[in-house]
């Protein structure tokens, strides 16, 4: 009678682990970078809603403001992986609203700053990253 086996060896074992050992290796840090690109699209957004609710709130009340709350931040739901800031003029009749990566979305460093202010105009201050917008 002949002995049959069912089952894999261990040495079977080993190697599809190595074989899955290899892959993630090679497509995790695609996905991680992948990951910091869409928080990227996310506060490129968010900035731009905010100088839209800026140029409204100007149109209603004659100034701009720096209470993220009356522009709607809250609504916005500003990200924890940056930091928002509105710059106002001395006389509240210019801004510019900036998003510094915080936390994770360091790691992220060729894309750390955005800013725009109230002639669309991004990135002034930094003019190396103006790619970051794409």
């Amino acid at each position: 009678m002949r002995n049959v086996r069912c089952g894999f060896s261990l040495i079977e074992l080993l190697v599809a682990m190595a074989v899955l050992g290899i892959l993630a290796a090679i497509c995790y840090p695609s996905y991680q970078q992948y990951v910091l690109r869409a928080y990227r699209a996310e506060a490129t957004a968010q900035l731009l809603q905010l100088a839209a609710a800026q140029e409204q709130y100007l149109a209603d009340y004659g100034v701009y403001t720096d209470d993220f709350s009356v522009l709607g931040g809250a609504a916005l739901s500003l990200s924890e992986r940056y930091e928002f800031q509105i710059l106002l003029s001395e006389a509240n009749l210019a801004f510019e609203i900036t998003a510094e990566a915080a936390g994770l979305q360091r790691s992220d460093s060729n894309c750390l700053f955005y800013s725009v202010n109230q002639f669309g105009q991004r990135n002034v201050q930094y003019p190396h990253s103006l790619t970051c917008w794409d």
